[in-house]
C-alpha cells in the first residue's frame, strides 16, 4: 500500500460520516440484540441515514457551487435592469 492510500483510509476511517454511521450501526445492532427496541433501531437508521447525507454534502464542491449561484444571481439582476430600461 503506498503512502497517499495510507493516509487516505486513515482519514476515511476517522471522518466524522464514517464514525457517525458506525454509531448508527451500533444503535441498530443494539436494538436488534435488546429485543428490538423500536427507538434504538429508529434513531440508528436515522443515524445512518444523516451520516449518508453528511457525506454526500462534504463531496460536493461548494466553491463552484457558490461560483455557479453568483452567475446566476448577476444573470438575473441583469436582466430584471434590462426589463427596467424597456419600460422606460
Amino acid at each position: 500500500m503506498a503512502d497517499n492510500e495510507k493516509q487516505s483510509l486513515v482519514s476515511l476511517i476517522f471522518s466524522a460520516p464514517f464514525l457517525l454511521g458506525l454509531v448508527g450501526v451500533g444503535c441498530m445492532v443494539y436494538g436488534v440484540a435488546e429485543g428490538f427496541k423500536v427507538m434504538q433501531f429508529f434513531f440508528g437508521v436515522c443515524i445512518v441515514l444523516g451520516s449518508v447525507g453528511l457525506y454526500f454534502i462534504r463531496k460536493k464542491d461548494w466553491d463552484a457551487h457558490w461560483a455557479e449561484m453568483e452567475q446566476a444571481r448577476q444573470a438575473h439582476e441583469k436582466r430584471i435592469a434590462e426589463e427596467a430600461e424597456k419600460r422606460k
